[in-house]
């Protein structure tokens, strides 16, 4: 019985197989392709030693960046469709109530970070005031209290390690995930609750 032609894997020349698992049409082909196949495998197997290398001379200042990336992403995801909270025009970045150089306490707290309009966020100096009214105006002052008051006051100190931060990361990057599946805008009060559960869930702040 006769087999019915295929493309070769590696040259896409039509041919013949003698057997049904013939893959190539020739020894030529199979030697090709064993040493792209193998090319390729040690290729990946560089990639992830040079990955695993860069992780290991990574200091504490380069996982904190990594893991506030992370968190301004899930900012990100959870106010989708949100204008920003100082300004009230289109927000694109994540801006903090509690400046990192002011409170480096709350840098990775979801409460103190909301979508903001990129000018507000950096050459306004994060647009303080009207970032506070803008919590009011949608979340409530108990609310904004809460961000510009208790925040300071649960979490004065925020000690973290290499381990803990490496831990934190793989956390939010769940996080990530859940809301990348999700995908769908929230109303405020699922926002708030959003925070305060992915907080918990990423482990900096119980």
């Amino acid at each position: 019985m006769s087999l019915k032609p295929k493309k070769c894997k590696q040259c896409k020349g039509v041919f013949t197989p003698d057997k049904p698992l013939m893959s190539v049409c020739s020894y030529k082909c199979a030697i090709d392709r064993s040493y792209d196949l193998n090319k390729a495998k040690r290729e990946k197997e560089l990639n992830n030693e040079v990955r695993q290398m860069k992780e290991r001379i990574k200091g504490l200042p380069e996982f904190k960046k990594d893991l506030e990336r992370e968190i301004n992403t899930i900012i990100r995801l959870i106010d989708k469709g949100c204008n920003c909270i100082s300004c009230n025009s289109k927000g694109n970045s994540a801006g903090h109530f509690h400046s990192v150089g002011a409170n480096g306490s709350l840098r990775y707290n979801l409460h103190n970070l909301h979508i903001q309009e990129y000018s507000c966020n950096g050459e306004k100096g994060g647009n303080t005031i009207k970032y506070g009214q803008g919590l009011i105006a949608v979340y409530g002052k108990e609310y904004k209290e809460y961000v510009e008051y208790d925040l300071v006051r649960l979490y004065p100190v925020l000690r973290i390690t290499i381990p803990e931060l490496k831990e934190a990361i793989k956390r939010a990057r769940n996080v990530v995930k859940i809301l990348k599946v999700e995908d769908k805008e929230y109303t405020p009060e699922e926002r708030l609750q959003r925070r305060t559960f992915f907080n918990k869930l990423i482990g900096i702040y119980q």
